[in-house]
């Protein structure tokens, strides 16, 4: 069971990246499917930081799938300058936070566990307010991510993690060229 319920995750979370790059709404419904086996998984490997990632996920998924409805907020763009500042110090501020709590909750891999978490509900946001910069705290997270799961033995979320990071790596290229076509 617990190899279906990895598979199903891993297929909707496949699928909602994909959409993603092509800047396209179905990133969230296959999102909402894809967190919610995910964090089912995460739950029987007791990986707590990535399985409590999943709920922040659901909301995300709710907010951007709305968002993204609206035309007139279509448009990707970068943050400001500014906004990065603000934003590289709040990921550090949230990372040491989460890997905190973790490590009081005996969490398996707090260091891995924390720094993922946050650098994935930070990409989520920026995800849903079509900020560029998302596909950075992506690829960081996502080769994280491969360690992680490699480290875990789990080996199928760690190839998905691998295309994650390649789709990340093209999500990049596509969001940058469609900035220039507006």
């Amino acid at each position: 069971m617990n190899n279906l319920v990895e598979i199903i995750a891993v297929i909707f979370s496949l699928l909602s990246v994909v959409f993603a790059v092509k800047n396209h709404i179905y990133t969230w419904p296959t999102a909402i499917i894809g967190v919610t086996f995910y964090g089912i998984f995460f739950y029987q490997n007791h990986i707590w930081g990535n399985m409590f990632l999943q709920a922040p996920f659901l909301i995300q998924s709710i907010y951007g799938w709305s968002k993204w409805e609206v035309v007139e907020d279509n448009k990707v763009e970068w943050l400001e300058k500014h906004d990065r500042n603000i934003l590289a110090i709040s990921s550090f501020l949230l990372t040491a936070f989460i890997t905190f709590i973790l490590i009081m909750t005996g969490d398996k891999s707090p260091y891995f566990d924390g720094i993922t978490t946050s650098f994935s509900l930070i990409a989520m946001t920026l995800l849903a307010k079509k900020k560029i910069d998302t596909w950075l705290y992506w690829i960081i997270a996502d080769i994280l991510f491969i360690i992680f799961f490699l480290n875990e033995e789990q080996y199928l979320s760690s190839i998905t993690y691998f295309v994650f990071l390649i789709l990340a790596i093209t999500g990049l290229k596509q969001w940058k060229r469609n900035i220039k076509t507006v």
